[in-house]
């Protein structure tokens, strides 16, 4: 009977492993080639692994195998295209052997086919608890909870890093929250009184407020500025957009108190923002005629010069792959291409011409509201305002989506499959606002807030700025 038992178990298995050996990977072998050239000439990260030692063929024998188990079987119902490629299952297989042959974490990095989009390396998720802590000291007690086994004045004696801050009922609170690559199916354990109980955990997040690409109310003496992007594609949004960002630069230093909204945030050009915090550095810009071209924002010279420090210590790809899409696109980096040919990287340095940060021209606070969605350019404009204003800015919400170390995407297109690779080709971690002391975590990690909040307490949030909460 146990025999009989095993080789029920088997079966499949060898089955499996028999369906496997007649996918053939010669459909894609075409764009193994066209890969083992692309990424190291069209990504930072790769090209910096292949110097310390990647060997691209073994990556390559990697994606076959793997395109062959899927082919065979998670992906064998897929489509299989007039060249004779499951395009999913070769997605699949190029994203599978990224996350495993790339020494670092890149959030921008995507792999699509047919829509369907695969992502080495996905954001962190967390889901909150309803379990909450007062802290005594350097320990945390159980003040609230509904969980069964839980009781008032029990001590938490499990990783610290999963306590939180949070605000409630007029007052500071802490709360378990599990953080996590994937969502858990069950119940978690929490450690209390060195003994595992088991929790309900449940994803939450901050919902974005409706409304324009950016857009500002004023009430009761705060500033809120909601930004919901930082790359306005229509012509008209891009005027309404620059002739909102002049008339938040006319008035925001007369504020006491900002409140910039970036949940759902989804990036673009950190060019958008740098009026505003050029602003609140130095005061009110004198604008000029002339206009940036590619992005067509009013600028003075202190706003370009921010923006010479706001890129030092970023490493630019220079190679003709990349330099060929941003003379395409009428991106700012063929200029560094064109004027350091015999260098494969560019390291931009602080300007000669020094700017005086020495003052900051806006004396209040500084909150900011984020989500798992704040991405890339929003988080670059955090963690400038986190870097300028150390003292003044507080983060609410949730973390953000940590996708920053790496930036500058094109799009390249594998000539027979058509799979689609999102490909950066400018490493931004020797930059100083993403120093850890600035509280960048890495990304698919991001920027932890200070305060946490979720749907559920979102009227918290108004509370707790409107609030004395002897926090500054």
């Amino acid at each position: 009977m146990a025999k009989k038992a095993s080789l029920i178990l088997v079966l499949p298995l060898l089955i499996f492993i028999s369906c496997s050996r007649f996918v053939s990977t010669e459909p894609i072998e075409k764009d193994c080639e066209y890969l083992k050239t692309l990424l190291p000439e069209a990504s930072i990260d790769f090209s910096l692994a292949v110097d310390d030692g990647l060997d691209m063929d073994e990556f390559l024998n990697l994606v076959r195998k793997t395109y062959k188990i899927g082919s065979a079987h998670k992906f064998r119902h897929s489509k299989i295209d007039d060249n004779g490629i499951n395009s999913v299952a070769f997605a699949n297989a190029i994203t599978w052997s990224i996350k495993n042959y790339l020494p670092r974490k890149d959030g921008h990095i995507s792999v699509i086919a047919d829509d369907t989009g695969f992502y080495p390396f996905c954001r962190q998720r967390f889901c909150i608890s309803d379990v909450f802590f007062e802290k005594k000291g350097d320990e945390y007690f159980v003040i609230q909870s509904s969980e069964k086994g839980i009781s008032e004045g029990m001590k938490y004696t499990g990783d610290k890093n999963n306590i939180v801050q949070t605000f409630s009922e007029g007052k500071i609170k802490y709360r378990y929250i599990f953080f996590s690559e994937f969502l858990p199916n069950d119940k978690v354990n929490i450690n209390l009184n060195d003994k595992n109980i088991k929790i309900s955990v449940r994803e939450n997040e901050l919902y974005p407020r409706k409304g324009k690409d950016i857009w500002y109310e004023e009430k009761d003496d705060v500033l809120t500025v909601v930004v919901k992007t930082f790359k306005p594609r229509l012509e008209k949004n891009i005027e309404d957009y620059e002739k909102t960002v002049e008339e938040i630069c006319s008035f925001i230093n007369n504020y006491s108190t900002v409140v910039f909204d970036f949940r759902d945030n989804n990036g673009g050009f950190n060019s958008y923002f740098r009026p505003i915090l050029a602003t609140m550095i130095f005061g009110q810009l004198n604008p000029n005629n002339e206009r940036f071209e590619e992005k067509n924002i009013r600028l003075d010279e202190r706003n370009l010069l921010l923006g010479d420090y706001l890129s030092a210590g970023e490493k630019e790809l220079l190679t003709k792959t990349v330099s060929g899409r941003a003379i395409a696109d009428g991106n700012m980096m063929s200029n560094h291409y064109l004027e350091h040919k015999d260098e494969r990287y560019f390291v931009s340095k602080e300007p000669e011409e020094k700017l005086d940060f020495s003052s900051r021209a806006f004396k209040g606070k500084i909150f900011v509201i984020t989500n798992s969605y704040t991405v890339s350019a929003a988080e670059s404009a955090l963690a400038a305002m986190k870097y300028y204003f150390p003292d003044n800015v507080i983060q609410l919400g949730s973390k953000t989506a940590g996708m920053l170390d790496f930036g500058g995407a094109f799009v390249y297109i594998l000539p027979d499959s058509k799979v689609r690779l999102n490909l950066c080709y400018v490493d931004n971690t020797g930059n100083p606002i993403l120093a850890p002391e600035n509280g960048w975590r890495g990304d698919t990690e991001g920027f932890y807030p200070d305060f946490w909040f979720v749907s559920e307490t979102e009227e918290n949030i108004k509370k707790f700025i409107h609030s004395n909460s002897g926090y500054f």
